[in-house]
């Protein structure tokens, strides 16, 4: 069905009719008109002039639907592929999406998989998360998983381009070099859209964890990311919400929000079973480690990829400066489109 058409329908249908026609009717349905020789009742008391009714009120959101599908074919008409989509997102929130399921691919297409899964309601008196959170040796403390019985301690400062850290989280992992050790549990864990910003800023977590990503603000959120490892968009929904996804490779991603350019987080999703995400200067310690030769990773959010080099850890306190480089881009990222946003 085509928007023109799907139009149509808003301005004429009922909304049982506008359900069917729109989201089961082939290109040549039409609305059917029902005419009856019986004599109209007599009428009531009208409405005042302004008062709202379920009519009116209904009448008033489909016009508003019908506008924004309106605006919608204009922008993608223009090549604004990403403003076209928005637009086309607000009249399904007001419709739903069967709706308007026949045309959604004129909007969505070339955008990360959509996750469609209803949205959850969440506390919203809920505090605010952490800035970055990710310590193995915490998840381990709260599942009172024992510490090794001969132990070294790590502290470590990470560098970036040879220069003190200043204003930047970063992630340090250690795999035993022999490459043998027990994947780690998944979890659920919360990224949250609070005050236009996510927090954590950076999160690192064990693949297979799953992620709730809660709008706490007045404003419609869409998170997503285009990132190959895992490409999702979860949508558009409203402050007291939630989806989730749940993360199945590694690696390191990061998210953005469609309707907000300034928006981003990073999603660190690891393998190896010793993890910490660094402070914003960046220091990291780890408590408790088996001695022995490892692989360690380092990798700051000015960096595009990570580092590797090996590390030997004795019983007892050990120490090591890691230097990464700060070549990842600056800016605000692309949309979910991959179009260039200030």
């Amino acid at each position: 069905m085509t928007v023109a058409r799907c139009l149509t329908y808003l301005a004429l249908a009922s909304t049982a009719s506008l359900l069917s026609a729109c989201a089961g009717a082939g290109p040549s349905a039409q609305p059917t008109v029902v005419t009856t020789t019986t004599p109209a009742a007599a009428p009531t008391t009208p409405a005042k002039p302004g008062k709202l009714t379920p009519v009116t009120e209904r009448a008033a959101l489909l016009k508003e639907a019908a506008q924004n599908l309106e605006k919608a074919q204009v922008a993608l008409d223009g090549g604004n592929k990403n403003l076209a989509e928005q637009l086309f997102s607000f009249a399904e929130l007001i419709v739903g999406p069967d709706a308007l399921a026949s045309i959604a691919s004129n909007f969505r297409e070339g955008a990360p998989p959509r996750v469609t899964t209803p949205p959850v309601k969440v506390d919203e008196k809920a505090p605010p998360q952490p800035k970055a959170v990710g310590n193995s040796e915490a998840d381990d403390e709260a599942a009172k998983v024992p510490p090794p019985k001969v132990e070294g301690s790590l502290t470590g400062t990470m560098t970036i381009d040879s220069k003190a850290v200043s204003g930047a989280f970063g992630l340090i992992t250690l795999e035993p070099a022999n490459g043998k050790w027990k994947p780690r549990t998944p979890k659920r864990v919360v990224l949250e859209q609070r005050n236009r910003e996510f927090l954590p800023h950076l999160v690192a977590v064990s693949v297979g964890t799953t992620i709730s990503f809660p709008n706490f603000d007045g404003v419609f959120h869409n998170v997503f990311s285009s990132s190959p490892l895992s490409a999702f968009d979860l949508g558009l929904y409203k402050m007291g919400e939630a989806r989730e996804y749940r993360f199945e490779k590694e690696g390191i991603l990061r998210i953005g929000c469609n309707l907000h350019a300034n928006m981003s987080a990073y999603i660190a999703v690891v393998s190896a079973p010793a993890y910490v995400v660094t402070d914003d200067k960046g220091n990291f310690a780890f408590k408790h480690l088996p001695p022995g030769t490892y692989k360690l990773k380092a990798w700051s959010e000015r960096s595009k990829a990570p580092i590797t080099q090996d590390l030997t850890i004795k019983a007892g306190a050990n120490t090591v400066t890691v230097g990464v480089t700060g070549d990842a881009p600056t800016g605000n990222q692309p949309d979910k489109f991959g179009g260039k946003r200030g």
